[in-house]
């Protein structure tokens, strides 16, 4: 072997040496360790509080995946716009024309489509019943959960119980009905930033009545928004994949 054979060895050598550690390296390098964190009921509630007020008024732009079992499957584009007391819906197709309009209110509802002019209003107890038929809107705990951008409502007459497990916390959210307790909503909260990631929905009469999940946190204007929700009840499946959200100033009037 001559010397210059020997010397372009022992520099391929190095080379490959090199880039051995280079790769080892990249593999071991640390990752941040989430901090778990503890909080009183009192503590959880009242930064729940403070959230939804930073929450107030939502803009986003969602696509909404809907498989309504014999209803069939339906994906749409939808703008979303909402306040603490009004959520308006605008669905569209690819070319942009209008599907429907929905306004919900505390009390009410309406629906708008192309084909009647005539916009449908009634009160929010026949929500459900023909919003289900009309839309892929069916869940009005769905669209209430989005509204205050993943975070409960714990406000009077509900009855908040806290149970503080090694990774999550869970809340349970009971009102009283003829004289009992009743659970209405129970609540998985993980506990590095006290997000809601799971909600289950329970009637009166103790069965369930749905599931959502909540998940992929994002930080928009220093506030935390899930752009990924889900929603089950029986053999229906509705996904909601926001694209834009925004947290604009409140304006007087009703919301367009």
């Amino acid at each position: 072997m001559t010397k210059k054979s020997y010397c372009l060895r022992l520099a391929l050598l190095g080379m490959v040496c090199l880039f051995v550690l280079s790769a080892c390296t990249k593999q071991i390098k640390s990752t941040p360790v989430e901090v778990k964190q503890d909080a009183s009921l009192e503590e959880l509630l009242s930064l729940y509080s403070q959230r939804l007020k930073m929450n107030s008024t939502i803009k986003a732009l969602v696509k909404v995946d809907a498989d309504l079992g014999p209803r069939g499957r339906h994906t749409i584009q939808s703008t979303w716009r909402s306040s603490q007391e009004h959520i308006h819906l605008r669905g569209f197709n690819l070319f942009g024309g209008t599907l429907f309009e929905l306004d919900v209110t505390t009390a009410s509802f309406s629906l708008k489509m192309p084909s009647d002019p005539q916009a449908f209003e009634a009160d929010l107890d026949f929500y459900e019943e023909v919003a289900g038929r009309q839309i892929p809107f069916g869940s009005l705990d769905l669209l209430r959960w989005v509204q205050r951008g993943g975070l409960p409502d714990t406000t009077f007459p509900k009855i908040p119980v806290i149970e503080k497990g090694e990774d999550l916390f869970v809340l349970y959210l009971f009102t009283l009905f003829e004289g009992r307790a009743i659970l209405e909503e129970k609540m998985f909260i993980e506990r590095t930033a006290f997000r809601v990631t799971r909600v289950e929905l329970f009637e009166h009469t103790g069965l369930g009545n749905g599931v959502i999940e909540l998940n992929d946190y994002r930080v928009v204007d220093g506030r935390e928004f899930p752009f990924s929700v889900k929603g089950t009840s029986g053999s229906e499946v509705m996904r909601l994949t926001f694209k834009e959200v925004s947290f604009p100033s409140p304006a007087p009037g009703k919301i367009r």
